[in-house]
């Protein structure tokens, strides 16, 4: 990377302080008097955008509130006290998933509030500016898109001048009205970019005219549902808006592709399937943040150094229709590792049909270290002796340890596991990854980072949008729609033609009311964006527009046990949540919403319910 764009980069982001406080310190900020003197002061004002919005999904901590979908769960014990308490609807202002979330998207929004102040002072082209500018009114408009979903009323902050950043508290109409005019804004932007950074591998990393329309109808759908409520016109203003995404679909090449194991694999990493990305790791960078997600899904204790952090809720699951999709989303059977070996599969919901012994490795050589070997060989001899429950020597002279008593489970999670963000490693080297659809029969990679892409919105959830917008809408012709919602089921489930809604009731699409298709929508971008909690629009997101949030809330108060699985001989296999709603009656906006972060509410007293 050029020295001055770096410097560029490190003075961008050092101006950018991630709070609203009244008292900030002016310090060290950059006057933008003295920036923006040169094209390259400009990229570089943008690659701090990017800097800060790979912040924003990085790591899960800025993600946690979408774990209150009816798509995810989490861990009550371990490290994932912060993440269960939001799952559970019970979350105080100093979960580090509220005060990251707050913090990293107004990191975000003051970095795209410098170059919108500043741009035009650059002496360069002015089609230059305006890309720059598009871009920063595009990243605005999607971190507060995220927080206005998880906080409801919002500081509105779109200046770097300290005196206006009082904090002063805008309604969650007047967030959108801001969100609006910075997309409509941004549909300036360049359709396609020609150089890297701003393309590379195929794809436009930086923010488009199609990226724009598209965050627009998302936009609009939101608006149309809870808390706004303005019903049928911002339905249809949604799918007039990703329509225009779809009719000029021979200039952008957009596509959903045909095995749905590539949706999410690495070795598909730069896909056009995917209509807005977020870049990790680039080689040649011009932003440095590596995507650290792929142990979130793989469940503690499975020896390939999972975190647990998100488990598949167990209802959601049960429904989930079989097919492709299911398989790609969920691991069908949950492993065992052991460097690069896997040594057992099981399903999640498995019970130990006796006692299970496992080859006890020993960890010394005797042709290296002959001491520290019979000193190994002695211990074991001990346990053996003193606990012959556990440890045991066999006839061939080895020694095993009893890893699981009849009866027992074997999966501690008792969940189901996702995969969306997990993926193989190299037979010889669990810390080299492969670039191929993701195999749960094969080993996992086991370092932690990568170079994902992260897909905030994708091919198959414009088509979507449109569909179930046009039924809400009150269009008169749903053939198009229709066929959109057949399109995407077609790629992903066994049986596509025919639709659960959430009655229970089966309807083939060709047949479908208005009101059916639109439920029938809804219902199938859940099944698309399930344990996706990078996504734009989440299970969560799409669930506070319908104003069902409070139905998760209920059906996790009573917790039911639900029957996962049955056996050849008819017994049944039943699990329920493990995370408890200590906060047990509905609060209406107050339970929806994440509290402010304490620290800000102390020190501002307009944040308040």
């Amino acid at each position: 990377m050029n020295s001055k764009i770096l410097m560029g980069c490190l003075f961008a982001a050092s101006m950018l302080t991630t709070s609203c406080s009244l008292d900030e310190d002016p310090k060290g900020q950059m006057a933008q008097e003295t920036y923006f003197t040169c094209q390259a002061d400009l990229d570089a004002s943008i690659h701090a955008i990017y800097e800060k919005l790979n912040q924003t999904q990085s790591w899960t901590n800025p993600m946690y509130p979408q774990w209150q979908g009816d798509d995810m769960t989490a861990n009550p014990g371990s490290n994932k006290q912060a993440v269960a308490a939001l799952d559970g609807f019970s979350s105080d202002g100093d979960n580090k998933g509220v005060t990251d979330a707050w913090k990293q998207h107004f990191a975000l929004i003051k970095a795209c509030n410098f170059v919108i102040e500043g741009a035009e002072k650059t002496p360069t082209s002015k089609e230059e500016i305006n890309i720059a500018l598009g871009n920063a009114h595009y990243w605005r408009a999607y971190a507060y898109f995220y927080l206005v979903r998880v906080f409801g009323p919002l500081p509105f902050i779109t200046s770097t001048d300290l005196d206006v950043q009082n904090c002063t508290v805008a309604s969650v109409e007047e967030i959108y009205d801001l969100i609006v005019k910075d997309l409509k804004f941004a549909e300036n932007l360049p359709t396609s970019y020609s150089k890297a950074p701003r393309n590379h591998d195929g794809v436009d990393a930086w923010a488009t005219k199609q990226a724009a329309q598209s965050t627009l109808a998302a936009v609009y759908m939101a608006m149309a549902g809870y808390p706004l409520n303005k019903g049928a016109e911002y339905y249809g203003l949604a799918a007039a808006k990703a329509k225009e995404v779809i009719d000029a679909n021979g200039t952008y090449g957009f596509y959903n592709d045909a095995d749905w194991s590539h949706v999410y694999s690495m070795g598909h990493n730069y896909n056009k399937e995917t209509v807005v990305g977020i870049d990790n790791n680039w080689n040649n960078g011009s932003w440095d943040h590596d995507s650290e997600l792929t142990s979130c899904c793989r469940f503690e204790g499975l020896g390939d150094g999972g975190w647990g952090d998100a488990w598949g809720e167990i209802a959601f699951w049960k429904r989930y229709p079989e097919g492709p999709r299911k398989d790609a989303i969920y691991a069908p059977k949950v492993t065992f590792q052991k460097g690069t070996k896997i040594y057992r599969t099981v399903d999640w919901w498995e019970i130990a049909a006796e006692d299970v012994w496992e080859a006890v490795d020993l960890k010394n050589d005797p042709a290296k270290d002959k001491e520290a070997y019979d000193k190994e060989i002695a211990d074991l001899e001990k346990k053996v002796a003193e606990k012959p429950e556990e440890y045991r020597k066999v006839s061939t002279g080895k020694y095993e340890q009893r890893t699981f008593k009849k009866g027992d489970q074997y999966i501690a999670a008792y969940h189901p596991m996702f995969a969306v963000y997990t993926t193989n490693c190299d037979p010889s080297n669990s810390n080299i990854e492969l670039k191929q659809p993701y195999d749960y029969t094969k080993p996992n990679y086991t370092n932690m980072t990568n170079g994902r892409r992260h897909r905030l919105i994708r091919w198959s959830e414009v088509l979507l949008w449109y569909a179930e917008s046009a039924a809400r809408s009150g269009a008169a012709d749903l053939t198009t729609a229709k066929e959109y919602l057949r399109e995407v089921r077609k790629r992903a489930v066994t049986d596509f033609e025919n639709v659960t809604l959430s009655d229970g009731t089966k309807v083939a699409i060709a047949n479908m009311t208005a009101d059916q298709l639109a439920e029938a929508c809804y219902i199938e971008h859940g099944w698309e964006v399930a344990g996706q909690w990078t996504q734009m629009v989440t299970r969560r997101a799409d669930e506070l527009r319908m104003n069902e949030l409070k139905k998760n809330f209920d059906y996790r108060v009573a917790n039911p046990e639900v029957v996962v699985a049955k056996d050849a001989t008819g017994k049944e296999y039943k699990a329920k949540e493990s995370v408890s709603v200590v906060k047990n009656t509905w609060a209406g906006d107050n339970s929806i919403y994440c509290p402010y972060p304490t620290v800000d509410v102390e020190k501002n007293p307009l944040l308040k319910r």
